[in-house]
């Protein structure tokens, strides 16, 4: 499956984002960067943060504590980054909005667990065993699953 940003993309997408809203804190650009490729992406603090401060490295996006919020904007070079790489976004939001849905195994196994409303119940040795037993097949089958789909492409 298609990565919604290939290599250096986030980063443009971080400039292009900050050249619209001006200044920014960081949850404030993923939810922007969430909405413009349309849901198709969660941003993480963990893919954001290491970018931004790589941006700033680069001298491109400079931040400011204010009452225990960085907040980030662009400097006058990423400006000049961010006219010259307008283009840019269009393709990517297109790309985005084509790629197929996508959902990882973590997610779909935690929504199972927050919507089996059998989850709390109580159970004695035996039925300990039989529910890891049909777990363990469940887990062998979503793995073939997954192998099924990587042979396919």
């Amino acid at each position: 499956m298609a990565r919604v940003f290939k290599r250096g993309e986030l980063k443009q997408a971080i400039v292009a984002v900050l050249a619209v809203l001006g200044e920014a804190h960081g949850y404030a650009i993923m939810a922007e960067l969430k909405e413009r490729v349309g849901g198709r992406w969660r941003p993480s603090p963990g893919a954001i943060y290491p970018a931004l401060l790589s941006l700033e490295e680069l001298g491109l996006v400079t931040s400011v504590d204010g009452e225990g919020t960085k907040v980030y904007s662009l400097t006058e070079e990423g400006r000049r980054v961010a006219e010259a790489t307008s283009g840019a976004w269009a393709a990517l939001a297109k790309r985005a909005a084509d790629a197929p849905p996508r959902a990882s195994v973590g997610s779909i196994i935690d929504d199972f667990a927050t919507s089996f409303t059998e989850r709390r119940r109580l159970v004695d040795g035996k039925q300990q065993k039989a529910v890891e037993r049909a777990l363990s097949r469940a887990g062998k089958e979503i793995m073939q699953t997954l192998e099924k789909g990587e042979k396919s492409g």
